[in-house]
């Protein structure tokens, strides 16, 4: 194979299977208007990018969002990073104050070993200048890396999904106790290094594989649910946390357990904070009657009294 050969080979195989479709807004999500789910798009070397393209050989980057302002090589990302290690911790924080309230954009793109994520911060519509006080939890090749941000109030975009590599989508989720948090989920076990950049402020997460299984299976998802706690075939015992986000219709979820033998062993509906805005968060504790053997968690809505179920439906089992 010629020298020209290998190099255009090695540029195909950089290329991750799909990137974010670019979907610019013309402005952030108000209360009443919905933002549906962006899905991934083929991009192929002969096709036009709808981003610009990272120096050094890297993919293509691709937005969702009002970026408008931010563009190129994602601003500056690469020599930040580069000197930030990949790390171990499950818990990190950075940033001060509480200017920026708005997520613009999330933007994706990849290098060689590893795929990049990076989190748009602005005051209103305009980006913002300083990152604001953030925290980023990773529970270890659990599959789930959820960056907080308690001074968001407005999101640009609330979904998208990736290509086939290791990240798969991301969702931007009302947190519980006031702002907004970013759930990235991953089809392998990863390490991270974690970036905030100023003028215009942006948080830049990139994820590096390292060949091992995930404990659990990813966050399960249907229709408008997302169910994040239990995991499909999960042990589950009295009491029984089941938590997660919804757009479901007047923001109710009902939550069944069905036993082995198809019998409803107890059924509880809660009210995520948010659904016509953005993904909404639920939580509740059920408590279990005794059971044994194989059962059903289904989590979700339904259309009418008597229509069918939409949501999320996952095998579990009774013990610990």
């Amino acid at each position: 194979m010629t020298g020209r050969g290998r190099e255009a080979r090695r540029a195909a195989a950089l290329l991750l299977p799909s990137l974010l479709t670019a979907a610019l807004l013309a402005g952030c999500l108000k209360p009443g208007q919905v933002d549906r789910s962006v899905q991934a798009a083929s991009e192929t070397a002969s096709g036009g990018s709808t981003g610009s393209t990272s120096g050094g050989g890297d993919v293509p980057e691709s937005t969702v969002g009002v970026t408008s302002r931010i563009e190129g090589d994602f601003a500056g990302a690469d020599d930040a990073t580069s000197r930030a290690p990949f790390a171990e911790e499950t818990e990190q924080s950075g940033g001060s104050g509480y200017d920026a309230d708005t997520v613009l954009a999330v933007r994706y793109g990849g290098q060689e070993n590893y795929e990049r994520a990076v989190i748009d911060l602005g005051t209103g519509e305009e980006p913002a200048g300083a990152v604001p006080e953030w925290t980023l939890v990773d529970p270890r090749d659990d599959g789930l890396l959820r960056v907080n941000l308690p001074s968001a109030s407005a999101t640009c975009v609330s979904d998208g999904t990736f290509g086939d590599g290791l990240l798969e989508s991301f969702h931007v989720v009302r947190a519980p106790e006031g702002g907004m948090f970013v759930d990235f989920f991953a089809r392998r076990a990863f390490l991270y290094r974690v970036v905030g950049l100023e003028d215009p402020a942006r948080l830049v997460v990139d994820f590096k594989p390292t060949g091992a299984d995930l404990k659990a299976p990813v966050p399960s998802e249907g229709g408008d649910t997302v169910l994040v706690e239990p995991r499909p075939k999960t042990r589950i015992s009295d009491p029984l946390t089941v938590s997660g986000y919804s757009r479901n219709f007047g923001a109710a979820d009902t939550i069944t357990l069905i036993g082995p033998h198809g019998r409803v062993l107890v059924r509880k509906t809660v009210s995520s904070n948010d659904w016509n805005h953005t993904w909404g968060y639920f939580e509740a504790t059920l408590d279990l009657p005794p059971f044994s053997g194989r059962g059903t968690l289904q989590v979700g809505t339904r259309n009418a009294s008597d229509g069918p179920f939409e949501g999320v439906e996952i095998p579990v089992r009774a013990g610990r």
